[in-house]
């Protein structure tokens, strides 16, 4: 895997506070787009996905059967060279914590040149797991140095699923109705 892409899309996750819910969707979500034609519930023409990887993956790419707790993030960063440069100091310690976080299933990560966006799908064994990776020190760091690197529309959600709402199109649909903050 490229580690600027692996990077870029593990930062996702790490940048901002997991929250969000299943909860119904308002009548009027808010507003999803930046004013640069870069959409959260859309995915980038040159979106470039990792394959699906992780302890609940199958040799086909498959996640496993069951119910899990699922995360996406769609980061817009500020694509300076100065928000660059911190974007890269933030990403080691987290990809070290993700890819050892005990609960972790599966994720899939993913960016865009053109928007200077990064987006995750993680999936949970449950909350408890989730809100374990959320409090590990690197992504503390992550979440206190959002400001630096993300426009102000980054946003995050999660929902409860089995293995067929582990996907973008379920991610994007999440994500255009969420109506917590973004950061």
């Amino acid at each position: 895997m490229n580690l600027n892409f692996a990077t870029t899309a593990l930062l996702s996750v790490s940048l901002l506070a997991c929250g969000g819910s299943d909860a119904e969707p308002p009548s009027q979500p808010p507003p999803v787009t930046s004013g640069d034609g870069c959409v959260r519930d859309e995915l980038e023409p040159d979106f470039e996905p990792t394959p699906l990887q992780g302890a609940g993956v199958d040799a086909e790419g498959k996640l496993a059967p069951g119910t899990y707790l699922v995360s996406s993030t769609y980061i817009h960063r500020k694509g300076t060279p100065e928000s660059d440069a911190k974007f890269g100091e933030l990403v080691g310690p987290i990809v070290q914590a993700l890819q050892s976080q005990p609960g972790l299933v599966a994720f899939q990560l993913g960016t865009s040149a053109s928007c200077s966006a990064g987006r995750t799908l993680t999936v949970w064994e449950d909350e408890e797991a989730m809100y374990q990776f959320v409090g590990s020190p690197a992504h503390a760091e992550a979440m206190a140095r959002t400001g630096e690197v993300s426009r102000g529309d980054s946003v995050v959600t999660s929902w409860q699923d089995d293995e067929r709402g582990a996907t973008w199109e379920k991610a994007l649909e999440k994500l255009a109705a969420e109506t917590g903050p973004t950061y």
